[in-house]
């Protein structure tokens, strides 16, 4: 029993000298001095040796951060040793620790995960209107972690309140470089391009998602939608248009109110490209002409009108069935009754006696 008790004892022995041998005189000072003596000036003192000494070890410049630095509060040399340690070899830990369900084992590992509690306090700050201090913290944590993708968006979204666009899509950029395919990241693209007038990279931005998330998909295909309108594309809109509305119908997930806004939408394009082929047609009816090319193209303007116009009224009828509050709507499908009417009974009967 005793011969095992001394082997015990002489193997605890051994791999203690292994673990302090690994390390240098120097930096064995600076742990003793700043947690033993509780010296900080001289444990930094034999830090600053070890820095030196041990070139690769990345436990020296973590130890400065959190076991001298930090207790004094000198935030720039906090950061200023992680970003030591990240240029290093990684090193395990001397005391993993857990942060949630993961265990932290290593000093880069554990500077990664001190860069997510540091965009989180950046966060608390934006939350109480500290704007200036929460970017400073958002920088901070990104570059302790240039992979961590809400830092971007964060400082995005910052730069975009600053109608700073292009910064904002600088941080969208650099964001992308880490994820190609981040929503959060993707759907702030296409909306800078939208207020930018880069529609067609608004709306290849947004087709670049891949989901199977049926509402998810929905709500993407209503941003294009919109962005068709923006864009003045009316034809456009309406193809896009007439497919989501058939697709809003057949999920029950959407919500009366967002499918009435869609069919209203729906509805105003249709009408937009209904009135315009109207006015065409009255133009040539005023101007009395004989041309029988000219007359020929405004009867199948006439019809197409009708068509336009017809899909219009029963959009605008769809928006204030799934919104009962909506009277707009239900005037404006009064209104275009009453042209479709006109070009029925006035405009192609005359198109027609001068053919």
């Amino acid at each position: 029993m005793r011969t095992v008790r001394y082997f015990l004892a002489c193997t605890i022995i051994i791999m203690l000298y292994s673990c302090f041998a690994a390390m240098s005189m120097e930096f064995n000072s600076a742990r003793t001095y700043a947690r033993i003596e509780d010296n900080l000036v001289e444990a930094e003192k034999w830090a600053l040796k070890a820095l030196e000494i041990e070139p690769d070890n990345s436990q020296v410049p973590w130890f400065l951060a959190n076991e001298v630095y930090r207790p004094q509060k000198r935030k720039d040399k906090v950061a200023e040793m992680f970003k030591e340690a990240l240029k290093r070899k990684d090193t395990n830990l001397e005391r993993p620790f857990k942060s949630g369900n993961k265990e932290i084992r290593t000093v880069h590992e554990a500077i990664r995960n001190e860069a997510s509690t540091i965009h989180n306090d950046g966060v608390k700050l934006l939350n109480r209107g500290k704007k200036n201090k929460a970017i400073a913290k958002f920088m901070f944590s990104k570059s302790l972690n240039p992979n961590l993708v809400q830092n971007y968006i964060a400082l995005s979204d910052l730069a975009y309140e600053r109608n700073d666009i292009q910064e904002a899509m600088g941080y969208l950029d650099e964001g992308f470089k880490v994820n190609k395919t981040n929503i959060d990241l993707i759907f702030r693209k296409s909306k800078y391009a939208r207020i930018n007038k880069n529609y067609d990279i608004a709306i290849s931005s947004l087709q670049s998602i891949k989901t199977n998330d049926k509402n998810l998909s929905t709500m993407i295909d209503k941003e294009i939608f919109m962005i068709y309108i923006d864009k003045e594309d009316y034809p456009g809109a309406i193809d896009y248009g007439t497919t989501l509305v058939d697709q809003m119908l057949e999920n029950v997930n959407i919500e009366d109110l967002v499918l009435s806004e869609t069919c209203y939408n729906l509805a105003v394009c249709n009408r937009k490209v209904g009135y315009d082929l109207y006015n065409s047609v009255l133009e040539t009816i005023n101007s009395a002409t004989d041309d029988i090319a000219t007359l020929n193209q405004s009867l199948d303007d006439a019809k197409n009108a009708i068509i336009y116009l017809k899909v219009a009224k029963e959009r605008f009828y769809d928006a204030s069935s799934f919104n009962p509050d909506d009277k707009v709507s239900t005037s404006y499908a009064k209104e275009l009754n009453k042209i479709i009417k006109q070009l029925k009974n006035l405009f192609i009967p005359a198109l027609e006696e001068k053919l």
